[in-house]
């Protein structure tokens, strides 16, 4: 019932305010993070979509805010101002989504809505997986107040969270005293501002591919073929990661060949021509991750599968 309220306020505002911008800011997440983010492949980004009817109005690294459009009085159309959010993101330690998303809220105001939010884990043009990650809207007391603010959180590696921070601010009420009530395309003010929030929320999206965490390795029957998956810490598959097939001598391992995973995070190493104690590597960027090792090569007697 809770995502269904998102869906249902997010498209009902989204339908009243016509598509005349919308800004996708990217947020790169290695550079943004610093040393808690420093493992991560340089083009990994979070992508945090406006909503339908925003443009940008101020960027500065890792926060800007985007205009919307104009809040009229409903007796006094002259009456009025510009619509507008103030984003920023940061990345920290934590222990859980819940308490990362509570964590960045700077007005004190009592919760409006809470819950879980799915991220797309997006690589190409392919959704690899989903993050669960949570959020926080919260509201003032007052009946007028237009005012919300919200956090949202979620992990882009084991204790790593990247928390998004929306200010709604101004103006403070929908009251325009004299003139009525503060409209937006017809909607009072308050419920359209919460509808935009709603919006950047469930807009969030997290590009690229992760560090690899575990690469399985597995011989055919003849011996002669490797093959396994490689993944990240949320179990997605890692594309385009290179995976090396070592072969041990002695107390060194020695690369025999090489190859990429394709778009499941799957690759496969032939022709394995000498019997002996083997394993693979896969890298991403500056992490690596080993399998166990296994013993491949020519079996007697076995013919040669692909």
């Amino acid at each position: 019932m809770r995502r269904l309220g998102v869906l249902v306020i997010g498209g009902v505002l989204a339908t009243a305010a016509s598509a005349s911008g919308q800004v996708v800011e990217r947020i790169h997440v290695a550079a943004a993070g610093g040393q808690l983010t420093k493992a991560i492949p340089a083009a990994v980004s979070l992508s945090i979509g406006s909503p339908p009817s925003y443009s940008r109005a101020a960027l500065n690294g890792d926060s800007g805010r985007w205009i919307g459009p104009r809040y009229a009085a409903s007796t006094n159309g002259s009456v009025g101002g510009q619509t507008s959010i103030a984003w920023s993101v940061d990345f920290a330690q934590g222990k859980n989504a819940v308490a990362s998303a509570q964590s960045i809220l700077k007005h004190g105001w009592p919760v409006d809505l809470k819950g879980g939010v799915s991220v797309p884990h997006v690589v190409g043009k392919r959704t690899v997986g989903t993050i669960l990650g949570s959020y926080v809207l919260t509201h003032p007391t007052s009946a007028a107040a237009a005012g919300y603010e919200a956090g949202v959180a979620f992990a882009v590696a084991p204790g790593v969270f990247a928390v998004l921070h929306l200010d709604i601010a101004t103006p403070a009420s929908e009251n325009a005293g004299t003139a009525g009530t503060f409209l937006v395309n017809g909607v009072p003010l308050s419920l359209w501002n919460r509808g935009q929030a709603l919006w950047v929320i469930t807009a969030l999206e997290l590009h690229g591919a992760l560090p690899p965490t575990r690469v399985s390795a597995r011989v055919a029957p003849d011996g002669r073929v490797v093959r396994g998956i490689v993944a990240d810490a949320f179990r997605h598959p890692v594309v385009r990661a290179r995976v090396v097939l070592q072969r041990q001598t002695g107390a060194a391992w020695h690369p025999v060949a090489s190859t990429k995973t394709n778009v499941h995070g799957a690759y496969v190493l032939r022709g394995i021509a000498t019997r002996g104690r083997y394993r693979t590597v896969a890298t991403l960027g500056s992490a690596a991750v080993r399998s166990a090792p296994l013993l491949a090569g020519p079996i007697a007697g076995a013919k040669a599968k692909a």
